[in-house]
């Protein structure tokens, strides 16, 4: 089993950029959205695309090869609406996760492990005014 790690380097307009660390050798996975095609790009090679002018996909799946050979199988999901809270008018993408089969590799924004925090605790908020706790 290949040692894998992944940071987020660029959350922009349109594009997403990942650095990820395979066995010790530098990688870099990227998406990109253009007007009518998404693609992947692992290491400037194309792995995955998504086509059409609304309701493209927003996951992907690939398989890319470890440095000793081996191929290891990724899930990258992207939420590619703006940000409503980025008041900055940057326009990145709302989430982004990389996955494989063990673990998260990267999870940020409406992706993020913490997604469903701030309606969890207007919950328990609201049953404690209530008295039901």
């Amino acid at each position: 089993m290949a040692d894998i790690t992944a940071h987020l380097i660029s959350r922009a307009w349109r594009r997403v950029d990942i650095k990820m660390n395979i066995s010790g050798d530098m990688h870099l996975l990227r998406w990109r959205r253009r007007w009518f095609i998404d693609e992947v790009l692992f290491d400037d090679r194309r792995v995955a695309t998504s086509a059409g002018l609304f309701g493209r996909e927003a996951l992907f799946g690939m398989e890319v090869k470890a440095p000793s050979g081996e191929a290891m199988r990724l899930l990258l999901s992207i939420d590619p609406e703006s940000d409503w809270t980025d008041w900055t008018g940057s326009g990145r993408p709302r989430g982004v996760r990389l996955e494989t089969a063990d673990n998260a590799l990267v999870a940020i924004g409406s992706l993020g492990p913490d997604r469903t925090e701030p309606f969890k605790k207007l919950f328990d908020r609201a049953i404690e005014a209530v008295g039901l706790s």
